[in-house]
C-alpha cells in the first residue's frame, strides 16, 4: 500500500487567483466608499448653502417688519420715512429691531458676495456712523421689490408696505456650483 501524500496548503497559481480577487473585490469596495463621500461632501455642502439663505432671509425678514416702530420718536424729530432708502440690491429703514426701545436704522446690501448689514442707534439728535456686520456669504444675488398697500409696485418711500426680498446663494458641491435661491414678502406691521 502506497501512502498518500498529504500536503496542505496552496499551490502558487491558487495564491495569485486568490490575490487577484481581492484586489478586484478591494477596488470595488474603494470605488463605492469613494462615491459614498463624494454624495456625503455635495449633501452638507448643499444644506450649507441652504441655511446661509434660510438664516441671513430669516434675520431681514424679521428686522423688515419692524420697519416703522419709532420708539425714539426719531421720525419725527428727522421728518422721515419707514422706509429711509429703496433700491432694488438696497434697502435702508429705521424700527426697534433689536427691541431695546431704541429706534435704530438698518441697511442690507450686498457687497461681492456677501450680505452687509449696516447697523446705528438712535443716540437722542442723530444715527451715528453704522456698524457694518457680515451676515451671509456665498450670496450672488440680493434683490428687493417694493409694494404698497394695494399690493402695486411703488417708488414712494411712505406708500411702501411690502417688500419682497430675493436671496440667491451658492457654493461648490460636488464639482459643480450648487445655487439655492429664496423669495420671501415681507409685510411692514407699522
Amino acid at each position: 500500500m502506497r501512502a498518500r501524500d498529504n500536503q496542505n496548503g496552496f499551490t502558487l497559481l491558487e495564491a495569485l487567483i486568490m490575490s487577484s480577487i481581492f484586489a478586484i473585490v478591494l477596488i470595488a469596495v474603494y470605488a463605492s466608499f469613494e462615491s459614498s463621500q463624494k454624495s456625503v461632501t455635495w449633501g452638507e455642502t448643499k444644506a450649507e448653502v441652504q441655511q446661509t439663505a434660510r438664516v441671513a432671509m430669516g434675520m431681514m425678514a424679521n428686522e423688515i417688519r419692524t420697519a416703522g416702530y419709532d420708539p425714539s420718536n426719531a421720525m419725527t424729530l428727522l421728518p422721515t420715512t419707514a422706509v429711509q432708502a429703496a433700491n432694488p440690491n438696497t434697502v435702508t429703514f429705521i424700527g426697534d429691531v433689536d427691541g431695546d426701545n431704541v429706534t435704530d436704522r438698518v441697511t442690507y446690501r450686498l457687497q461681492g458676495t456677501q450680505v452687509i448689514r449696516d447697523f446705528s442707534s438712535w443716540i437722542g439728535a442723530a444715527f451715528p456712523a453704522p456698524a457694518p456686520d457680515q451676515l451671509a456669504n456665498g450670496v450672488t444675488a440680493l434683490t428687493f421689490a417694493y409694494f404698497d398697500g394695494n399690493d402695486n409696485p411703488t417708488a414712494v418711500l411712505a406708500n411702501i408696505r411690502r417688500i419682497t426680498i430675493g436671496l440667491t446663494t451658492q457654493g461648490p458641491a460636488g464639482g459643480k456650483p450648487e445655487t439655492f435661491p429664496l423669495i420671501m414678502d415681507v409685510r411692514l406691521r407699522n
